[in-house]
């Protein structure tokens, strides 16, 4: 057999593959056997028909499945034999065969890049400081209280900047062939920037129980497509008046908050979760431009057939989100076909830094147990209040296993890069090792 491998540029190969007649004999006479055995042939029993009768009654069906066969079965033994690996199914064409002539194919496929990395030991980058402002805590603990407030009716005076008004309302359109907008006991809060101007303007000073009509001229580009550009004549009936209280920044509220004994051990407690998130984004960070300052330094052609599928794995995740979310994607303005092109330049810099995480972790025997796999299942069974079986089971039924260790070993991968990199402060000093 006669091999030829030739480069087409990037990670695609073409195989001529030439075996000889002499060496195709035992092909053909086996392909002919099989249907001498299972032949159903008129006059005769099964199994016991003439050989020459069945070449020539089945000519056509021998030689189709002889050359699936053999195309097969000398193309697997090219690729051993050339230590070549291809990632999707060979394209098959020039097939040239005639009875007694050698067998002549050639078969194209793509193949992982041969990456030789220049050493990622020592690599040299910069350690932005971490801090935590005080102002940072007083807002996180601003949005607590926010989330602990109550609102408490108010009666006896009119409607004031800042209430919350409860109001049912009926919306026409100036279009009278459009159907009227209705809603009850909806919240208002009225002076906030995120409510219609009109509503504001029309609510301060209207008591509980009063009734108040005003059109709303909504401008071309508001974000609901179905109000944008519309006037809509509003009927709104005021239900009660509501004012927002925030709990006292005290240890009370601290205690109410969570396990905290005070409010001091409170602003800690959020201090070093605040602290420990900022790390971890400058951890990611600092990995992230690792990875590309490899990539930088050795510059590699990524396969076609990996970034389609990886196209196709973010437009998944991102149809599969907004259905967490309630969201239809047949609802969204989007032109799928436009956002598809952009996943598909993501989706070259997903699978750099994919074969680079990985040929790392082969150079460095860096590997996945089924005890590492496990807790992270766990972690995600705990999320999704299910069962750790359950959701093992979906996991490997979908063939979501193999994902979830690659992200396992990517991540050591990028652990290991930070340990051995060359931390600067921004003064340039090298900080570690």
């Amino acid at each position: 057999m006669k091999v030829e491998v030739v480069s087409k540029g990037g990670c695609q190969r073409a195989v001529s593959i030439e075996v000889d007649a002499e060496s195709l004999k035992e092909d053909y006479s086996a392909v002919s056997s099989k249907y001498q055995r299972q032949a159903r042939v008129p006059g005769f029993r099964r199994g016991k028909t003439p050989l020459s009768v069945v070449l020539q009654r089945f000519k056509n069906e021998i030689r189709a499945d002889f050359l699936e066969a053999a195309v097969q079965k000398h193309l697997l033994e090219a690729i051993k034999a050339e230590n070549l690996d291809p990632l999707d199914h060979p394209h098959i064409h020039d097939l040239a065969y005639s009875e007694g002539q050698p067998l002549k194919f050639t078969a194209e496929f793509e193949v992982l890049p041969q990456l030789n990395l220049a050493s990622y030991r020592g690599l040299e980058i910069e350690r932005a400081p971490v801090e935590v402002k005080d102002e940072e805590v007083d807002a996180a603990i601003k949005v607590v209280r926010e989330r602990m407030a109550q609102y408490v009716p108010i009666s006896g005076r009119a409607i004031q900047p800042g209430d919350f008004a409860v109001i049912s309302y009926v919306g026409r359109f100036g279009d009278p062939s459009r159907q009227n907008i209705e809603a009850k006991d909806i919240d208002c809060e009225v002076g906030s920037d995120n409510t219609l101007a009109e509503f504001n303007e029309n609510l301060v000073g209207a008591q509980a129980g009063e009734k108040r009509s005003f059109p709303v001229k909504y401008p071309d580009d508001f974000p609901n497509k179905e109000l944008a550009g519309a006037e809509i004549q509003y009927e709104i009936e005021i239900q009660d008046i509501r004012q927002k209280q925030v709990p006292e920044l005290n240890d009370d509220f601290a205690k109410d908050a969570g396990e905290y004994a005070s409010l001091d051990e409170m602003r800690r407690k959020v201090r070093e979760g605040i602290m420990a998130g900022k790390e971890q984004a400058a951890r990611s960070n600092m990995q992230e431009k690792l990875v590309e300052l490899i990539i930088q330094n050795n510059p590699f052609d990524v396969p076609a057939v990996m970034v389609k599928k990886q196209t196709e794995n973010r437009l998944n995740d991102y149809v599969r989100s907004l259905i967490a979310r309630g969201i239809h994607p047949k609802t969204l303005d989007i032109n799928w076909t436009e956002f598809q092109e952009r996943q598909k330049e993501l989706a070259v810099a997903d699978v750099k830094v994919a074969l680079v995480l990985e040929h790392i972790a082969g150079r460095e025997n860096i590997t996945v147990t089924e005890e590492e796999l496990d807790e992270d299942i766990s972690r995600r069974a705990q999320e999704a209040h299910q069962s750790f079986e359950a959701v093992k089971s979906r996991l490997t039924k979908d063939g979501a296993t193999d994902r979830i260790k690659d992200r396992i070993r990517n991540k050591k991968s990028l652990d290991l890069l930070l340990s051995l990199a060359a931390l600067k402060d921004p003064q340039g000093i090298i900080v570690q090792p």
